[in-house]
This record gives structure tokens, C-alpha cells and sequence, in this order.
């Protein structure tokens, strides 16, 4: 009997010295993974992609963007009038508006230097997606 307690007790002394010994190595790895890069500023200049997949469309989406306070201050390319903003999570929002009176929407995500999304034009019948990447 006596050897069964001894026997017991080993494997228990063993087992929690190979716990503590586990736990540590894991708060070692945590400290050691490094943090995520603090988001990218989203203000500045972002040059935009866009492709017209339905309908045909006249030039409606600037093909720069500039973001001043999340807001945007230019637009680029065509002689457009440009309206919009960029919310705390990445979501944009903006409205453009051509000669003539032709007007399109346009939203999806700017993150990280990337973005992409939707337009669409109900004066003109048309519209279709963008990508941009910031300068």
C-alpha cells in the first residue's frame, strides 16, 4: 500500500510541475506575439479602380480620392462635384455629381490601405464595383 501512495504522489508532484512548467512556456508565447500594427490612417490620397457592369455610363467616379478629417476634400479625374464621408469602422459614403446633372453613389470600405465596393447611378441606369489602394 505503501508503494501506491508513493506511486501517487510522484505522478502528482510530476503533474503539477509539468502544469507550471506548461503555463509559463504559454505566458512566454503570449509576451512574445507581437501586437497588430495599429491601424493605417485613412486620410490622404486614395487612387480608384472603377468598372462599369451594367449599363453604359458616362465618366461618374473620380479616379482619386483625397480624405481630409474623413471627409472627402477632392475627387480626381473627371469634373465632378464630390460629397462624402468614412465612418469609424471603415464604411465610406459618398455622392457624385457631373455636368448635366448625372449623379452617382458610391459606398463599401477603405481599411488598412485597401478598399473596395459598389457605385451606382439611377440617373444614368447604371453602375457597378471599385477598388482602391491609398498612396
Amino acid at each position: 500500500m505503501r508503494f501506491w501512495m508513493l506511486a501517487l504522489a510522484a505522478t502528482v508532484a510530476a503533474s503539477g510541475a509539468w502544469a507550471k512548467s506548461h503555463h509559463g512556456k504559454q505566458r512566454k508565447q503570449a509576451a512574445e506575439t507581437p501586437r497588430a500594427a495599429s491601424p493605417r490612417d485613412p486620410n490622404g490620397v486614395w487612387n480608384i479602380q472603377s468598372a462599369t457592369t451594367v449599363g453604359d455610363c458616362p465618366a461618374l467616379i473620380p479616379t482619386s480620392l483625397t480624405l481630409a478629417d474623413n471627409k472627402i476634400a477632392s475627387a480626381g479625374g473627371a469634373q465632378l462635384q464630390a460629397w462624402g464621408y468614412l465612418d469609424e469602422t471603415g464604411n465610406i459614403v459618398a455622392r457624385f455629381t457631373g455636368a448635366g446633372e448625372h449623379v452617382a453613389r458610391f459606398h463599401g470600405t477603405l481599411k488598412g490601405g485597401r478598399g473596395e465596393g459598389a457605385w451606382s447611378s439611377s440617373t444614368d441606369m447604371c453602375g457597378g464595383t471599385w477598388r482602391a489602394a491609398q498612396e
